[in-house]
């Protein structure tokens, strides 16, 4: 058996002596790592040693630091078994020791044989912990190199249709904090030698499929390439990566698509650019290694995981954008923007920025301002020469005009095939006027739908959930929180809550935070920025910077300066 390490304090020199004599009369089991003569000497030792130390025997009563005070700020970082020995026969004391984890309390001068006696009892006491603590290391190592496959299950789970994520609990505890992007992965129009596959061979090819998304994910760019710290994958499914902070997992959706999550943390830049460059090299990997080409589509990302079956419908919903584009490509947000196509030679940057607004009126049921919308985005469109362009362009519009009709009307109406039919009839008009008039009769189709849906509803639960956060806005707000207090599913309540107001939770609760950081700063100018972030929520003032930025377009210091403050 390891020897017991033992620690000795006390502010006499000839008690510390005679202790460490008794403690090594017991046996060959015990070490005495150190004498040491104040509280806070031995304090200093615990953390020049890592706590690597089983037992601590002290005096109450030490200059600078007494022995009370050591157990209690030893034992916030570090395991060990505190003993107590003391000239003074209170039982407050005694009471205390025991308070504070003391294993024994004994009264100088010691007898010797009541001392063994004791040691005896706390070596076995040592042994026993030794082994639990063991067991308990064991099955925390078990737990950790079984969390990545239990993290995709998970996954798989909460993507798969018609699972009830209410069943799951509190499954978002089991993931690391930070900012996510889904990403959906899908195969285009099979080649036609395909047809001569046999099930066999389309088994091999899906476990090969499945393995080039995992491999990608956790590697360099390309199977077989690992990078960086990263995880080793649970089942050979569920990739992890962990180079430069990011974090990735990978599963098997149908038998013709995959999906991907990608974690990077919440204070830093350029997870939308780190997706688009996995994306990539998921498409060119599959085009090179297998017979097949994939299409990728990459949903907004998101800061709360109870969020992530709404990024699952926008990635469903970019994916449409297909029928226009063509295969092999990857699409960037709900509205589908084909990934490397330019857009500062023609007005589709312009377009798109229409064609979004008018996504959100028709998802409110704002009829008239989605048909003013119509309106400007056609006079945008007759600026546009080719009549390709044209004809894409107003191909995505439409698709974004059933996306918010899906999600307005709680996802009843349009199908895929419904879709394909409505694109057909945009090929079939012959001039821009009729053009525009078969997406105005879309357009009121869809807000139409989305009445009809809201009939039977209300706004109060919105209603409620914006004064609760407008009090907790120095709190940590999530979505289950906030879902919570008006007794409502997370996810659903995130649809509920975007389809009442035009905006996420998310977006609500920065905004509203934004507002409040700038009423604090103009009304008290000595007031710290570090502060201010603080009573908004935010305990890193450069994030905290960032946002304010973001939201005012000018930092919050110079938002004072401005106001004359």
């Amino acid at each position: 058996m390891q020897p017991i390490r033992t620690l000795i304090v006390d502010d006499e020199a000839r008690i510390r002596r005679g202790i460490e004599r008794l403690v090594l009369s017991c046996g060959e089991g015990w070490e005495v790592v150190a004498a040491l003569g104040d509280g806070r000497e031995a304090l200093d030792y615990l953390h020049g040693t890592s706590g690597a130390v089983d037992l601590i025997i002290t005096d109450v009563k030490m200059p600078e630091m007494d022995g009370l005070t050591l157990i209690r700020e030893a034992r916030k970082q570090y395991r060990f078994y505190p003993m107590l020995i003391s000239g003074y026969d209170d039982f407050e004391y005694v009471r205390t020791a025991l308070r504070e984890g003391a294993v024994d309390y004994l009264l100088k001068p010691v007898d010797r044989d009541q001392f063994r006696e004791r040691m005896t009892e706390i070596r076995e006491k040592i042994a026993a912990g030794r082994s639990e603590f063991r067991r308990r290391e064991e099955t925390e190592r078990r737990a950790e190199r079984l969390k990545p496959a239990r993290q995709t299950q998970t996954l798989s789970y909460i993507t798969s249709a018609g699972i009830d994520i209410e069943r799951l609990g509190y499954w978002v505890e089991d993931f690391p904090l930070g900012r996510y992007s889904l990403l959906y992965v899908s195969l285009d129009a099979l080649p036609v030698k395909t047809r001569t596959y046999t099930a066999k061979d389309w088994e091999a090819y899906t476990y090969a499929l499945e393995n080039i998304v995992a491999e990608v994910v956790a590697g360099g760019g390309k199977p077989g390439g690992r990078v960086g710290h990263g995880e080793e994958r649970g089942d050979g499914h569920g990739g992890m990566s962990g180079s430069g902070g990011l974090q990735g997992w990978s599963w098997r959706g149908g038998n013709s698509d995959f999906w991907i999550l990608l974690r990077g943390p919440s204070e830093e830049e350029g997870l939308e650019d780190a997706a688009l460059a996995l994306a990539e090299r998921v498409r060119a990997a599959i085009h090179t290694y297998t017979p097949f080409t994939v299409s990728v589509s990459i949903a907004e990302p998101i800061e709360d995981l109870y969020l992530l079956p709404e990024a699952k419908r926008q990635a469903l919903s970019g994916m449409r954008h297909r029928l226009v584009e063509g295969g092999n490509r990857v699409f960037l947000g709900e509205r589908g923007r084909a990934a490397g196509r330019g857009d500062g030679d023609r007005p589709e940057a312009e377009l798109a920025q229409i064609a979004q607004r008018m996504r959100q009126a028709v998802g409110q049921a704002k009829a008239e301002e989605a048909e003013a919308l119509l309106r400007l985005f056609f006079a945008e469109l007759e600026r546009e020469e080719s009549p390709v362009a044209i004809r894409k362009a107003a191909q995505h519009l439409l698709l974004s005009i059933y996306s918010a009709a899906l999600e307005g009307s709680g996802g009843s109406g349009a199908d895929s095939e419904s879709v394909e039919e409505a694109l057909r009839s945009l090929d079939r008009a012959p001039r821009l006027q009729e053009l525009r008039a078969e997406l105005a009769r879309r357009l009121r189709e869809a807000t139409d739908a989305i009445r009809e849906a809201w009939r039977d509803g209300n706004r109060k639960p919105v209603e409620l959930a914006k004064a609760w956060i407008r009090e907790h806005l120095g709190e940590d707000i999530t979505i289950k929180r906030v879902a919570d207090r008006v007794y409502m599913n997370p996810t659903y309540f995130c649809e509920y809550f975007k389809l009442q107001t035009g905006e996420t939770v998310l977006d609500y609760v920065t905004r509203q935070r934004m507002e409040k950081a700038g009423e604090l700063l103009l009304a008290d100018p000595a007031e710290k920025l570090q502060d201010i972030a603080v009573r908004v929520g935010y305990q890193d003032v450069k994030y905290f910077g960032k946002l304010f930025k973001q939201w005012a377009g000018v930092s919050p210091s110079k938002y004072r300066e401005r106001a004359g403050v």
